[in-house]
């Protein structure tokens, strides 16, 4: 079952910051750009060992800190290769608590 899950304060994360978060054992970038939370898997899908919390902001997209493969922070689609595309997350903000979904 999908649950939000609180995983940070919106003072945590400020306009054009960004944090790694782990909920039931996935980590998770979390995102805000101009005020609005994204949320992507941290590991580029590419070698798996790239944390893309490290890359390159381009738009709402992130860019692999590695090789560069760029993967759009809503969908999770690659610009290179489609079958790399990567789980994004649902987040919504309650209060002053960023949730993510998960499950």
């Amino acid at each position: 079952m999908s649950e939000f899950v609180p995983v940070a304060k919106v003072d945590e994360i400020p306009k054009d910051a960004r944090k790694r978060v782990e909920v039931h054992g996935e980590k998770i970038s979390i995102f805000n750009i101009e005020d609005t939370y994204y949320a992507i898997r941290d590991t580029c899908p590419h070698k798996k060992t790239a944390p893309l919390i490290r890359g390159t902001l381009d738009g709402i997209g992130i860019k692999c800190p590695n090789h560069g493969y760029r993967f759009d922070l809503k969908t999770g689609d690659c610009n290179i290769d489609p079958a790399l595309k990567t789980r994004t997350f649902p987040v919504k903000v309650e209060g002053e608590d960023i949730c993510v979904q998960v499950g």
